[in-house]
């Protein structure tokens, strides 16, 4: 199996949200957090769980929130690129995902 990459930004889009949900209070982020692990060992174990959307990328909901995990395979590793609120803009988030796709390639 390929390994795996973790795009530097995704520490930034982690924390964004972390903070989007402790405006519910501390066990509401926290909770977040567990479904942002379970996703990602989701990928993490089985990266082909998910179809690949026209654009290219693969989207792993994050359970009980309007986030995913935007990952693609790349020709020697999979890019885990971003972990987002998918209540945006499309063309927006698929920009987010092409500068970080090519600052990693």
């Amino acid at each position: 199996m390929k390994p795996l990459k973790v795009a530097p930004a995704m520490t930034a889009d982690l924390q964004q949200a972390y903070d989007y949900f402790k405006r519910g209070g501390s066990t509401a982020a926290e909770r977040f957090l567990i479904r942002y692990e379970e996703a990602m060992r989701a990928v993490q174990l089985h990266p082909e769980i998910c179809r690949v959307r026209p654009s290219g990328w693969r989207q792993r909901p994050i359970p009980r929130s309007s986030y995913a995990l935007f990952y693609r395979e790349a020709p020697d590793f999979w890019l885990i690129a971003a972990v987002i609120s998918t209540v945006q803009d499309p063309d927006m988030i698929q920009a987010q995902l092409l500068i970080r796709e090519i600052g990693e390639g």
